[in-house]
């Protein structure tokens, strides 16, 4: 009977949405279902190459597509402009992210509402500003000191410390983010799995600010916590949840009638938790689950800690986010109450979620095009030398470990985190807007956009557009990002406007200045200290995408320089 009531829900809502379509987006091209339904974007975003989809249609279709009823896909450059535009002509974020918000509070990343991303945002912006970040390097250089011994110990194993065994789901990350983990290694090979060890050292470092502690991912080297932080008695690594959570809501996203709050809300979460055929979807809602229960045990166990003194308060992003958002509650409210816990739970786990998770992915991504271009690591290893040095064979203390005063201005060091980032996309297919009836006329490419349409700009699609980058869009070349390039007709210099890896216009990433360093320190001291080779050289680096585009994993040959 559930699934008659979902066919006849889905069947219903087709034929509503094809008499409003063909009436006004009949000049709008798009593949012919795209207008009764989300299905077919849905089955791809469930395949997990969405972009790859969007991406197809561009190049079927042009620059402007219908990719579903009552969403258009604009690829053409000077949308970035109108889609996330600034200050009055603003448009808010649809209800697509409504499948991403936890026991109905938002936080900055979905909230739909404009003074309440006004007011957040605002109270964000200073922990996680630049000098703020800066002055929390020495705990990020004490979890790079973990990890840079974890990865001494791999060197110094005749075989890999993640062979085939029983604890193949010591890496956490698994093939296709669906298990709980995948064994990265075998045979007289040493191989490792970088990716596995970038997401350990990233939880780490955003636990450690954000709740006052580590999470102990590199003491224990496995992203798999106890039952007691996670609820209910699965064991899974944190960055399988992380993936199942994003796809889940990629998902439900584009169907608002299956999320909502309150009872209703409740309702229908359990039905989909419990009824929804597709495995994933409910993985998905219980990894979801698992990432609020382990954020607020340990927002609680921080602030407990805290308030009955037995722990020194440090300065750091939790302390700091607690000062500002209860400056920004009362300031606005005059609220005397003690800070709602759920707020705080809320932007702790989207820093959690956001904060770690996508530095390593992008990280990964970053080594991949690195070891998969000689040329472009050879001259890396030079630059690093003459401007670092080699680091000692026995780092004794974080503080001999790279800085990032000393790599965050090396040209070919930044050229190439930004080649790598237009390669790759983290998030690849375009994070939707909404026209809605207060917004201001809107218009793209000539056509007068209608209120309550969704507008996307798709990444991927944009970051490899010939007029942005030139003919050699789809080749990976750093020397377009170098600033002393001049425009030839091999290489066209780049335009960091179109570079939408951290998004675009007011709802732009928040946590840029904390990714950046950590991406930058990451890096520098991998290469710096060790000898890398891809394991499998011919083999594409491979992905799967939920909100964010995530790599499966990254085998590598390593060893100390």
């Amino acid at each position: 009977m559930l699934a008659f009531a979902i066919v006849a829900l889905f069947l219903a809502l087709a034929i509503r949405n094809w008499v409003s379509v063909q009436r006004r987006y009949k000049d709008i091209p798009g593949p012919f279902l795209s207008r009764f339904t989300s299905l077919p974007l849905a089955f791809h975003s469930r395949g997990g190459k969405r972009h790859l989809y969007v991406h197809s249609l561009h190049q079927k279709y042009g620059s402007l597509v219908l990719i579903a009823p009552s969403h258009i896909s604009c690829c053409h450059p000077d949308a970035i402009n109108v889609v996330y535009a600034q200050g009055e002509h603003a448009l808010l974020k649809s209800d697509f992210y409504k499948a991403f918000v936890i026991d109905g509070t938002p936080n900055l990343f979905n909230t739909q509402d404009r003074l309440k991303h006004t007011k957040r945002r605002k109270a964000l912006a200073h922990p996680l500003s630049y000098r703020s970040v800066k002055d929390m390097e020495e705990w990020i250089a004490n979890n790079m000191l973990k990890l840079v011994r974890n990865l001494d110990k791999e060197c110094e194993s005749k075989f890999s410390a993640h062979q085939d065994s029983t604890h193949s789901h010591s890496n956490g990350v698994p093939m296709g983010a669906e298990t709980p983990g995948r064994a990265s290694g075998g045979g007289n090979c040493l191989r490792v799995n970088m990716l596995a060890w970038f997401n350990c050292f990233t939880f780490d470092v955003i636990s450690d600010l954000a709740f006052g502690q580590s999470l102990g991912m590199l003491d224990r080297g496995t992203d798999v916590l106890s039952d007691s932080l996670c609820g209910n008695g699965q064991s899974m690594g944190v960055a399988a949840m992380i993936g199942l959570r994003g796809r889940a809501a990629a998902f439900l996203g584009l169907f608002p009638p299956l999320v909502a709050f309150g009872r209703t809300g409740f309702l229908i979460r359990w039905l989909l938790l419990h009824f929804w055929p597709d495995p994933l979807i409910r993985k998905g809602l219980s990894s979801s689950d698992m990432l609020s229960n382990i954020a607020t045990t340990c927002v609680r166990k921080r602030m407990s800690s805290s308030d009955n003194g037995d722990q020194i308060i440090r300065d750091d992003l939790l302390h700091r986010l607690l000062t500002e958002l209860r400056k920004s509650e009362q300031l606005t409210d005059d609220i005397k109450e003690p800070l709602n816990e759920k707020i705080v739970v809320t932007e702790a786990m989207l820093l959690l979620t956001a904060g770690s998770d996508t530095t390593a992915d992008s990280a990964t991504a970053i080594l991949w095009y690195i070891l998969a271009h000689p040329p472009v690591h050879k001259q890396l290893i030079a630059e690093l030398d003459e401007n670092v040095g080699i680091l000692s064979h026995d780092v004794a203390a974080a503080d001999e470990l790279p800085k990032h005063d000393q790599v965050k201005s090396l040209p070919y060091l930044t050229a190439t985190i930004q080649e790598a980032l237009r390669m790759f996309a983290t998030n690849a297919f375009g994070l939707p807007r909404v026209v809605s009836n207060t917004s201001n006329p809107v218009t793209l490419m000539g056509t007068n956009i209608p209120p309550g349409t969704e507008l996307s700009v798709p990444a991927y699609t944009v970051q490899r557009d010939m007029s942005i980058w030139g003919e050699d869009a789809y080749e990976f070349k750093v020397q377009r990002w170098l600033p002393d390039t001049e425009s030839t007709e091999c290489v066209k210099k780049a335009d960091a406007k179109y570079l939408l890896t951290f998004g675009a216009g007011p709802r732009m990433c928040i946590g840029k200045n904390l990714a950046t360093l950590q991406l930058h320190l990451l890096i520098a001291t991998i290469l710096l200290r060790y000898k890398l080779e891809l394991y499998e050289p011919h083999r594409d680096l491979e992905a799967i995408e939920g909100f964010m585009n995530k790599p499966v994993e990254l085998l590598v040959k390593i060893s100390r320089r």
